[in-house]
């Protein structure tokens, strides 16, 4: 099937499915300002597609170990970066945790400082046990990006986020599985044709109902639960009050009936 994207992030389509993969496999998919770039314009072009779900992935045997710190991110002759340069193209991390979207992470060898960042973004991290996890920003004199502290404050809690962050140590794909910082285990050489398959079983659920779903997810990560539940009530009268919602109930409870 044929690739987008660009040199550095591939985009391709497989129905309902849109997979994502970070492309500098020679430098186990380490970052660049140009890898930025391209994954900020790739995941607001799927954000305003009708994908039902995403998957994020890296060429070759890694995610991505981070930035490239071979040179300026690994672009000679490039200056130093600025707010300007990066502000925008920063918030891909925003785009892979609040697209319409599933967002799922296959995450195989490693994953490191920014791309640890890209993978805490997603809804769903998947790994095989050869998974290395790292925070990293510290051993390197930089304070992090792309989201890690606040997506690790969510997902492992404050006190293990700061224990990972100001202690960068590697945690292996089951060390992570541990600490809920990933839900599912693969053998490498299962893992993307089992998340593909878990990708197909999520893309078998209404379209709608998939979107207001992860809708609610965002909105329960910052409302009070008085508001969120008025906001979670109106979303389940608008897919209940659709035409077709009387057989499809119909059809679910045959289905529950095994007839």
């Amino acid at each position: 099937m044929p690739h987008e994207g660009g040199e550095t992030v591939l985009l391709e389509r497989q129905g309902p499915v849109t997979i994502i993969t970070l492309n500098r496999p020679e430098r186990r998919n380490a970052l660049t300002v140009q890898m930025c770039r391209e994954l900020y314009d790739v995941t607001r072009e799927v954000a305003a597609s009708e994908a039902r779900v995403v998957i994020l992935r890296g060429a070759g045997n890694d995610f991505c170990v981070g930035a490239d710190i071979a040179g300026s991110g690994g672009e000679s002759g490039s200056s130093p970066p600025t707010l300007e340069d990066l502000g925008s193209i920063h918030h891909a991390a925003t785009l892979l945790h609040k697209m319409p979207q599933v967002t799922i992470a296959a995450i195989d060898g490693g994953c490191a400082g920014a791309g640890f960042g890209w993978a805490s973004a997603c809804d769903f991290r998947f790994a095989t046990p050869e998974a290395r996890f790292s925070t990293a920003f510290l051993n390197v004199g930089v304070s992090g990006d792309m989201g890690l502290e606040w997506f690790l404050m969510r997902i492992v809690g404050p006190a293990r986020a700061r224990e990972m962050l100001f202690f960068p140590q590697k945690l292996d794909g089951r060390q992570a599985l541990e600490m809920d910082l990933v839900t599912r285990l693969f053998d490498r050489g299962d893992l993307h044709a089992q998340v593909l398959a878990l990708a197909d079983q999520l893309c078998t659920s209404e379209s709608f109902a998939l979107r207001m779903m992860k809708a609610n997810c965002l909105s329960a990560e910052e409302l009070a639960i008085g508001e969120f539940i008025d906001i979670e009530t109106a979303r389940q009268i608008h897919c209940t009050n659709r035409p077709d919602m009387g057989a499809r109930m119909a059809e679910a409870y045959r289905k529950s009936k095994g007839s």
